[in-house]
């Protein structure tokens, strides 16, 4: 019977290893709102372009058929958890876990905001992230636009935004890399690029569950779920509607799965997934965060990696993208 996931090359993995090469809950330091690094001006760009690509062990490709006329609505919808809209400055419920981390000018959709959040690695920065906890779920869903700066460089090894749940909320989920979760103590859910963006990378998960599969070695470093039919590119310099899910299994199941979407159209549920044994267990945390592992030399900081976001939610049910 064919895997429901695709595992990763070992030697990607172990240069990709999400929670232990330095993004722990110790940070690195760096700048909060209204920092002065960065474009004086807003990321420009389109939207992406529409997919119908499925991954491996998934349900047909569909439109969400889910839009919103504004941001106001979409906050609105039944299930939202949270929603920040990244004007003049982020809510004050994130805890800044360091890195350089700011609000600029900018708006992903044209009359939604005059900013932006704006997440910048470089030498010496290797996370910049935001994070947060909100009330224990069996299912969250994900949502946000994002740009990738056009000059964006993650040859090197990058990770993208952590969801997920611990026994200790909210740092039991990070420092883990390399660990075979128990199903009570930790599982995580990475939505990033998977290889190099602007050659082709794609939006992809790297997760780590409770039967998940050991590389040829024996070693857990996360297993990857790509969209096999290049549905999730990811085009630097543009803006484009994310959204995914986690769906926690039934304790003593394997019924949990994980989705994703861009621009609205599914790219695969991937299924089987035994994310946890203890019903106590739940999802609790979410960092929007951007690692860069510079295993290819440190970037300049006159150069650094920037990645924007706005529209962002939180919710436990789907919420699609804007008009």
């Amino acid at each position: 019977m064919p895997l429901p996931f695709k595992l990763a090359p070992l030697g990607l993995l172990v240069l990709l290893s999400l929670l232990g090469c330095g993004d722990d809950a110790t940070g690195t330091g760096g700048s909060g709102a209204g920092a002065t690094s960065g474009p004086t001006t807003g990321p420009g760009g389109t939207t992406g372009t529409m997919s119908t690509s499925s991954g491996p062990s998934t349900t047909s490709s569909t439109s969400t058929g889910m839009q919103a006329a504004s941001f106001a609505e979409m906050c609105a919808q039944p299930g939202v958890i949270f929603c920040d809209g990244f004007e003049g400055a982020w809510d004050p419920t994130w805890m800044e876990d360091g890195g350089d981390v700011a609000i600029i000018p900018g708006a992903a959709v044209p009359n939604e905001g005059t900013s932006v959040i704006q997440l910048s690695t470089y030498e010496n920065i290797q996370s910049s992230k935001l994070l947060r906890t909100f009330p224990d779920a069996d299912r969250v869903f994900i949502r946000f636009d994002v740009q990738y700066d056009a000059a964006y460089d993650n040859s090197g090894g990058s990770h993208g935004p952590i969801l997920g749940g611990s026994d200790s909320p909210p740092w039991g989920m990070f420092g883990t890399a390399g660990l075979h979760p128990n199903g009570s103590d930790f599982f995580v859910l990475n939505f990033e690029p998977w290889g190099t963006v602007g050659q082709d990378g794609a939006f992809a998960f790297y997760a780590y569950f409770v039967n998940m599969q050991p590389d040829g070695n024996g070693d857990y470093w996360g297993n990857v779920f790509e969209s096999t039919q290049g549905g999730a590119t990811v085009t630097p310099g543009a803006w484009q509607c994310a959204e995914y899910s986690l769906t926690l299994n039934d304790p003593g199941s394997q019924n949990g799965s994980a989705d994703f979407w861009i621009e609205g159209v599914h790219q695969g549920t991937y299924a089987n997934l035994e994310w946890r044994v203890d019903p106590s267990l739940r999802i609790s945390t979410f960092a929007l965060d951007s690692y860069n592992h510079m295993n290819n030399g440190p970037i300049p900081a006159a150069q650094p990696n920037r990645v924007y976001y706005d529209n962002f939610v939180i919710s436990t049910e789907q919420v699609g993208c804007l008009d």
